[in-house]
């Protein structure tokens, strides 16, 4: 069930500059968990504070339970929201954050239980801003969960969070779709959104360069193992051009998406090239296609491809 659009939707801040959004057009289902990635500036947070009415665009619609988004509107009492600022008061205590929102709604649900899975309840009575960034961030998740919404928009969720933690807040978020929530998320960490994504979507420069389920994503990298080698020299490059793939340059190393045999026989090559003294790198590694490499394909420089 459809509980989000955008619809071709774009949104301009000042006349002499880009787009942040440009016609971009998505959705979110109930019961999914659909992230968004892409470099700074790409767009994202403007995406997600127009749902939360922070935000008008310039054009296009944006829908929240099939009604337009406008300020102010009733649609709070159904979207969860945590931003990648709080702005929460100083010297406020944990539990007095929670009780100040969980007293907005009429049902604001199983708020204990939700201290409990973020493992607040050992500080509920600490300062907010005496917290780690890490606990600040679970505090802000928890907020977000408060009232029974059908969404929850989060940006960066586990900023701040170390990877044992990070992993214990996607699975609470995954909790939270198993009942049915639809959830909106960021991140610039792209292991942990291809783990945890339903869909993903990758904006670059205010556009939907891809958009998909992870395995759709990573089959239109081109291929299906991934060549880099850090360091490159000249001789590395002419090397690169013989497979015939595109390649992309990034500082002082390449990288190759293509298909396995051809992947494997190049670094060979590539290999014995550097034993012989004819060529020097650093570092070189091949394995599967990864998120990672597909965004460095659709959002970096030109691809080179040998003629």
């Amino acid at each position: 069930m459809l509980v989000a659009e955008w619809d071709h939707v774009s949104k301009r801040y000042q006349k002499d500059r880009p787009l942040a959004l440009d016609d971009v057009t998505f959705h979110v289902d109930a019961g999914e968990i659909v992230v968004v990635v892409g470099p700074n500036g790409s767009g994202k947070t403007s995406a997600m504070e127009m749902l939360s009415g922070l935000r008008v665009p310039t054009s296009g619609v944006v829908r929240l339970g099939g009604e337009d988004v406008r300020p102010g509107w009733r649609h709070h009492q159904a979207l969860g929201v945590q931003l990648q600022e709080a702005g929460l008061p100083l010297r406020i205590r944990v539990r007095e954050a929670i009780a100040a929102v969980a007293c907005l709604y009429r049902d604001p649900g199983p708020v204990d239980k939700i201290v409990a899975r973020l493992g607040l309840f050992d500080h509920l009575g600490s300062m907010v801003d005496t917290l780690s960034g890490g606990w600040q961030r679970r505090v802000d998740v928890a907020l977000a969960c408060i009232g029974r919404p059908e969404m929850i928009v989060l940006d960066e969720p586990t900023s701040g969070l170390d990877p044992v933690a990070r992993a214990d807040v996607w699975e609470f978020l995954r909790e939270r779709r198993a009942e049915g929530i639809a959830i909106l998320a960021s991140t610039h960490d792209l292991g942990e959104a291809e783990a945890f994504a339903d869909r993903l979507i990758v904006l670059h420069r205010g556009r939907i360069v891809l958009e998909g389920a992870v395995d759709e994503v990573l089959a239109r990298a081109g291929g299906e193992w991934r060549l880099r080698v850090i360091g490159a020299g000249e001789g590395v490059r002419e090397l690169a051009q013989t497979g015939g793939l595109a390649f992309r340059e990034s500082g002082d190393g390449i990288s190759l998406l293509g298909p396995k045999p051809t992947i494997v026989a190049l670094g060979n090559r590539i290999e014995d090239a550097r034993e012989q003294g004819e060529v020097t790198y650093r570092d070189l590694l091949r394995g599967p296609v990864r998120l990672e490499d597909v965004f460095a394909f659709v959002t970096g420089a030109e691809d080179h491809v040998a003629a």
